[in-house]
């Protein structure tokens, strides 16, 4: 068993009796600077590849994220370094957004090279009477309710929100952008194809 988990030692032990298991560190037990500096996302796929004596190919996966990257930047021209972007999510009446290294959102925006907004590490929560504070050119709205783009819209929380009145809101799975693997970012990477680009 290769598996990741939080309290290692007490579920090892319980997982070793199954089977040979060998620990993955996740997300949870990465110091927050380590978390801004050093991308999960890389360092957990050629963690598990150098395990199964796949390194090769866990380079060769990054490199074609890389190219894909390189690509994105190109479509943007010069919106890359005009337009600034938010990522909030909404779930059961909460919401929150992201900090440096705390998804690999973060880190795929720092990769493309567009600007941000986040907010310190472990201060994820936003009030009603401060979400504005995070708006932005681009806003990506993290479906965590699996809501109706028009509940988002609507709100009077979000209405409001410049990106939402230029049409530049967008609501995207939470499945896509709360993973933590290379799947999940070439996923994120999918919706910023998407979205993105745009005529200028």
């Amino acid at each position: 068993l290769l598996a990741g988990y939080s309290n290692a030692a007490q579920r090892y032990q319980l997982l070793s009796a199954i089977a040979p298991t060998i620990p993955v560190p996740v997300a949870d037990d990465t110091a927050a600077v380590d978390l801004e500096n050093r991308p999960y996302f890389k360092e957990n796929l050629r963690y598990v590849s150098k395990l199964l004596g796949q390194e090769a190919k866990a380079e060769e996966v990054l490199g074609q994220y890389q190219k894909r990257i390189n690509e994105l930047k190109n479509l943007l021209g010069k919106q890359l370094h005009q337009i600034e972007i938010s990522v909030i999510f909404y779930g059961e009446g909460y919401i929150w957004t992201i900090s440096k290294g705390s998804y690999p959102i973060s880190h795929i925006l720092d990769d493309i090279g567009l600007r941000y907004k986040f907010v310190p590490h472990g201060e994820w929560n936003l009030s009603i009477e401060t979400v504005d504070k995070y708006d932005s050119d681009v806003l990506f709205i993290i479906n965590v309710d699996e809501l109706s783009q028009s509940f988002y819209f609507q709100h009077p929380v979000f209405s409001n929100l410049k990106a939402v009145k230029n049409n530049r809101a967008y609501v995207v799975s939470q499945e896509n952008w709360r993973s933590v693997g290379i799947s999940g970012a070439n996923k994120i990477l999918n919706d910023l194809f998407k979205y993105l680009p745009k005529d200028t």
